[in-house]
């Protein structure tokens, strides 16, 4: 199965979509790092060949390094 990742707002509006997963994380990961007051706001979600969501959402704050 061939999947695809779309970077949504909160509100759901597409920011990007990717062919990989990790260049879907690797926008996350920025788009985090560059507002980390937003990073709960977006997430990427992979999608399967309909169309349909088929796996967790992973949020832009989960890949902000963590506070010591």
């Amino acid at each position: 199965m061939t999947m695809t990742h779309g970077v949504f707002t909160s509100t759901g509006n597409l920011v990007a979509w990717f062919e990989s997963e990790q260049d879907a994380l690797a926008a996350l990961a920025e788009l985090a790092r560059d507002e980390p007051e937003a990073a709960d706001e977006i997430a990427a979600i992979p999608f399967d060949d309909d169309g349909k969501a088929c796996g967790p959402a992973v949020k832009g704050s989960a890949l902000l390094p963590k506070a010591a």
